[in-house]
């Protein structure tokens, strides 16, 4: 599979530094080279994100951090994402805060003319606005605005208006969840499997509902967006907002050769990986390892696809 590489070191979304240092870290550990084996690699360095004091933090909006540098910082990934989709590539996105998922699925979107559908692994569902979020933190409104609730600044980013429509927006292991969260979800009929759900049908059902859902809405093309602290925070102290009583890593490991295997898969993002709070490397592994589940999962679903070929010929 050919595969573009691409780093966001982003933690304006967050207001907390050091995960703006986990792509570098991942690549220090042999981030390549876990992708290099298996795949044909883009390297697409790293997205430029202008230096801001934080005394600008609310210069340009009152209720949202750091606004204008996580916009240019958001378009420039979105043209990279574009470009990436345009050479054939699948672009994979190195976090960086989660609010860079506004750049990625901009990218998918505009490439697939809005046919996409995006599966969100999150604690959190990053569906809050300006209006309802607690923080100010714009890595909590990604998926708002990029189904086209909230701000214009977020809504209308890299083109004008919506960029995946709700109903083929499906979260997956939600555990803290803001009250305007809970009512979006409930205005907008989102299509949710919380970590209750998990426990209750497991993961395999779930993954099993979700995948029919995907076929009976024939979806073509999928933006996969997994943040880590969807794992249970035992596993990965290393990341800005962890929750208790997450994903197994197990779970993770069959949400991701799943969801890959479904060989809908257009772009992918991996977030939130925080080395500075992280604790004798565990998080730094668990991500390695998650990593590796993803490359194994894409050159399986490949070798798959050259079979087929090879038997059509």
């Amino acid at each position: 599979m050919k595969i573009s590489i691409i780093d966001m070191p982003l933690f304006l979304g967050c207001d907390k530094p050091g995960v703006e240092k986990g792509p570098k870290v991942l690549r220090e550990n042999n981030l390549l080279n876990i992708f290099n084996q298996s795949h044909i690699v883009c390297d697409m360095g790293e997205v430029h994100i202008n230096n801001v004091s934080s005394k600008d933090k609310y210069t340009a909006n009152a209720k949202m951090k750091y606004l204008d540098e996580v916009i240019k910082a958001n378009f420039l990934l979105a043209s990279k994402v574009y470009e990436s989709l345009s050479n054939s590539n699948l672009p994979l996105v190195i976090g960086g805060d989660h609010s860079l998922a506004l750049g990625s699925i901009a990218g998918s979107s505009k490439y697939f003319n809005k046919d996409i559908a995006v599966i969100w692994i999150d604690a959190h569902g990053d569906i809050n606005t300006d209006k309802t979020s607690p923080t100010g933190n714009i890595h909590g409104m990604p998926l708002a605005g990029s189904m086209g609730i909230g701000h214009e600044s977020l809504v209308n980013l890299f083109y004008q208006g919506q960029k995946v429509k709700p109903e083929n927006v499906f979260l997956i292991g939600c555990r803290d969840l803001d009250l305007g969260e809970l009512e979006l979800i409930k205005e907008y009929n989102l299509n949710v499997w919380t970590m209750k759900d998990i426990k209750e049908k497991g993961i395999t059902l779930v993954l099993d509902e979700l995948i029919e859902a995907l076929y009976a809405r024939n979806i073509n093309n999928i933006h996969f967006s997994f943040d880590i602290d969807s794992l249970d925070s035992s596993l990965v102290p290393g990341t800005g907002t962890p929750v208790k009583d997450g994903l197994a890593f197990s779970e993770g490991k069959e949400i991701i050769e799943r969801i890959i295997g479904t060989s809908l898969v257009r772009a992918m993002d991996f977030v939130e990986f925080n080395p500075l709070l992280d604790n004798n490397n565990r998080t730094l592994e668990i991500c390695l390892e998650l990593l590796k589940v993803v490359s194994k999962s894409m050159e399986k679903i490949s070798n798959t696809n050259i079979i087929a070929d090879t038997l059509v010929v």
